[in-house]
């Protein structure tokens, strides 16, 4: 039996359609096929869906896989991929593209699944499932509306009515005891069309009516209709006898016309308990009531039910014809009902993945309810928290379509300055950044804090929250003094108001951490991280990501003090990490941290580590992230220490390209890799390349983060290498001079990249004495056996590495 998901019940009643099914199965190996609506019925109600569910079953012994994807709503297409990746066992990045172009990849390579079925229903936009389109061996079928599919995305094949005899074989099956004679009257009368004969076997069973009796309220029916058709004038009994039974059951049915052709659980109706007529009240307050009226709804033909008969899905035929019958005074009355019981089912903190699934099942539904015309606060939230929910689960290009469709539309009905507008601006602007577009970010977040601040006040959670943001988006331009001004603003608000121990607040501090170790002040930032840390392992479970991200950022403090098996022991504390999977961002910044810190100890797994840790990142975050490019700079420093001068060179002169492409020729990270690039391009001999390298990444440090930075000091020091080399020895010697006074000055005189550069400068002066009182601290600080010790040792001039921090 092949894996299966999402696939849903094969019908017992399905007849016919042996042609069709042939041809798809021909057809199918040449590329994807789309199942069209006839000409004469393009609304649709052929059976398109059921076709694809019989082909499903009757082939799935021929493949290993099979798998269902509503695709009406690109939200939920994306969301059914993500669990075809979990499937094929795929890392889900961060970014759910990732994930989806991993999935795509995946099966047009038959790994691990050569054959392979996977079906789009209800892909009425040929553009928005294109991109997701797999190749290779496996199959891709699609059912739409939509007749503008072209030859080159998939081959058409359109689905008509029965022919007589498969209308009489249906209606026979579905009552056992129906003549063929009355088969055939009921079949002239309905055109053959499958979804009108469903719903009038489906009728005549649940009323108990005799075929004359039907036919005469059809045709009865059919004379009041201006334009009536088979589907319509059925749809219309069906409904008339459903309200005859159940006024109740009715109404429920009637708040589908603004639902989405997408499971409808009773959960989600459950909540509509408080807002409805006392007569629905009284059915939807109570579970088995509730569950009663859906099954009655699925027993009139009226919509599909699980097999357990607690969701419901509406055809959106039905849906359609629902809303046409209603007055406007109705309809707007139905509506708001719908958008209040939206709101209600709303469980509130999105970025708890325990309240994913309850997100999942609201979203295809807001399109349709048109919840950003809502008018009420708590319907407005509800959106806003659906675009939180899409961000913190990683699917960035919907959080940002519905954000940009909330923004401008509240704009436009509440003004640019109302609380919930500029709420929506700071979401959008989250998204925005993560989609890469950090520049519009950037605008749109500064204008949002002016407006908040103008209008809320500075001491407004929602203000604190932007202004955290901006201080994010000055990280990404390299402002690191200005972000850390920001975030210090922001630090003393949030402890005025919430009290330093405030789960926010110490976010607001963990931001300021790590403004403090973008600017070398590994101190400040360790006294910061540690006190975080107390208040997070108190108020926190064992293992929470909040907690390890300071216990993270804590290591890094010590690697940048020096204290490399301080910043290793903190890394490597049991189980820690362990928890959160190997590829959640905090453990990913362990992983990176604990290779830097091997290598720094001298241990020659740092490079494997090393190695690993860029795998993941670029699974997880892509080439283009900042923090891959960390990861890998920290793995050319491995290469580089191991002697693979070819692969450090280009580890780092693809780092130094990407850094100039994302964050721009002048960011403090850019000239970092560069001044690193320059070390192994001196190590090569090519002292004259590395000098003029050295020469442009120190003159931009020095501009951008500061002559005393950690960064411009590491440069500096490489600079003068390349002076000596040239054989400019004063210029040299006058740098390695002021380098070593500033790094003393800076990091302190034990610091293990002081005392390098006391060798360095006791080397350059032939001053054998002072050379090997350095060494001699070298050792205290290394031990005998490391690397850098023989280096020293043999005469070499030492350097100092440049490792990037998070960002």
């Amino acid at each position: 039996m092949p894996i299966r998901g999402g696939l849903p019940p094969r019908s017992p009643r399905f007849v016919g359609r042996e042609g069709l099914l042939a041809d798809m199965r021909n057809l199918l190996g040449n590329g994807p096929v789309v199942l069209l609506p006839s000409a004469d019925h393009q609304l649709g109600g052929t059976g398109r869906t059921q076709l694809a569910v019989e082909y499903a079953y009757r082939y799935a012994d021929t493949y290993d896989l099979v798998w269902w994807i509503p695709a009406e709503q690109t939200a939920g297409m994306r969301a059914a991929l993500v669990g075809l990746a979990q499937e094929l066992k795929l890392p889900e990045a961060r970014d759910i593209n990732r994930t989806l172009g991993a999935v795509r990849d995946a099966l047009s390579r038959g790994e691990p699944y050569r054959n392979w079925l996977v079906v789009f229903e209800n892909a009425n936009r040929p553009e928005d499932i294109k991109p997701y389109l797999p190749s290779g061996a496996g199959h891709v079928l699609v059912t739409s509306r939509n007749p503008r599919w072209t030859t080159e995305v998939a081959q058409a094949v359109p689905v008509p009515v029965f022919d007589r005899t498969d209308s009489v074989d249906f209606l026979q099956r579905r009552t056992p005891d129906l003549t063929t004679a009355d088969a055939e009257r009921l079949a002239a009368h309905l055109g053959d069309v499958p979804m009108a004969l469903d719903e009038a076997a489906a009728v005549r069973t649940a009323t108990g009516w005799s075929v004359d009796e039907y036919l005469r309220r059809y045709d009865a029916r059919a004379g009041e209709l201006a334009f009536p058709t088979p589907i319509r004038v059925a749809w219309g009994l069906a409904a008339d006898g459903l309200a005859e039974a159940s006024p109740a059951a009715f109404e429920l049915l009637e708040l589908s016309a603004f639902l989405a052709s997408a499971p409808v659980s009773w959960e989600l109706l459950w909540a509509a308990r408080g807002l409805v007529s006392p007569e629905l009240a009284r059915t939807v307050r109570i579970e088995r009531r509730l569950k009663a009226a859906i099954r009655l709804i699925g027993r009139y033909g009226l919509a599909d039910l699980d097999p357990p008969g607690e969701s419901l899905i509406v055809h959106p035929m039905v849906r359609g014809m629902l809303g046409q019958q209603l007055s406007s005074e109705r309809h707007a009355a139905l509506l708001r009902t719908v958008r209040a019981m939206l709101a209600a089912a709303d469980p509130g903190d999105p970025d708890n993945p325990t309240h994913w699934p309850r997100y999942a099942a609201i979203i295809p539904h807001l399109v349709h309810s048109d919840v950003l015309g809502g008018d009420s606060e708590e319907i407005r939230q509800l959106v806003i928290n659906c675009i939180r929910f899409l961000y913190a689960r990683g699917d960035y290009d919907s959080s940002r379509d519905l954000a940009t469709q909330a923004v401008s539309r509240w704009r436009d009905s509440l003004g640019e300055t109302d609380e919930q507008t500029l709420l929506a601006s700071f979401h959008l602007a989250n998204a925005l950044r993560a989609v890469g577009r950090t520049a519009d970010a950037r605008a749109l977040n500064a204008q949002t804090l002016r407006s908040q601040r103008e209008v809320l006040g500075g001491d407004d959670e929602t203000t604190l929250a932007t202004a955290n943001s901006v201080g994010a988006d000055l990280r990404m331009q390299g402002h690191f003094g200005q972000a850390r001004q920001l975030d210090a603003d922001n630090l003393v608000r949030y402890r005025r108001l919430f009290g330093e121990s405030f789960p926010t607040a110490l976010r607001c501090a963990n931001n300021l951490a790590a403004d403090l170790r973008l600017l070398g002040d590994f101190r400040g930032a360790r006294a910061l991280d540690e006190q975080v840390l107390r208040h997070r392992q108190v108020i926190f479970v064992d293992g929470h990501p909040e907690t390890l991200s300071s216990r993270a950022g804590l290591a890094f403090d010590l690697f940048g003090l020096g204290d490399y098996a301080g910043a290793g022991e903190l890394l490597a504390v049991a189980g820690h990490f362990d928890t959160l999977g190997a590829d959640h961002p905090m453990a990913l910044w362990a992983g990176r941290f604990a290779a830097m810190a091997a290598r720094r100890s001298g241990r020659t797994e740092a490079r494997a580590l090393a190695a690993a840790n860029v795998e993941l990142y670029r699974q997880k975050f892509g080439d283009l992230s900042v923090e891959t490019l960390g990861a890998v700079v920290s793995l050319a420093n491995c290469a580089r220490d191991a002697g693979d001068l070819d692969e450090a060179h280009r580890l780092l002169e693809r780092a130094v390209a990407r850094y100039h492409a994302v964050l721009g020729d002048e960011h403090p990270f850019t000239l970092a890799a560069a001044a690193d690039l320059a070390g192994v391009v001196r190590a090569t001999g090519r002292y004259a390349e590395a000098r003029t390298i050295d020469q442009e990444a120190l003159g931009g440090l020095r501009r951008s983060v500061g002559a005393d930075h950690p960064f411009t000091l590491s440069c500096a020091n490489g600079l003068a290498a390349d002076l000596l080399a040239t054989g400019e020895a004063q210029q040299a010697r006058e740098i390695a001079l002021d380098t070593l006074n500033r790094s003393r000055s800076v990091r302190g005189a034990d610091h293990p990249d002081t005392l390098a550069c006391a060798f360095n400068v006791a080397l350059d002066a032939g001053d054998e004495q002072s050379t090997q009182a350095a060494v001699e601290e070298l050792q205290k600080v290394y031990g005998d056996s490391h690397p850098l010790l023989a280096r020293a040792l043999a005469g070499t001039r030492l350097e100092t590495e440049i490792e990037p921090p998070p960002l």
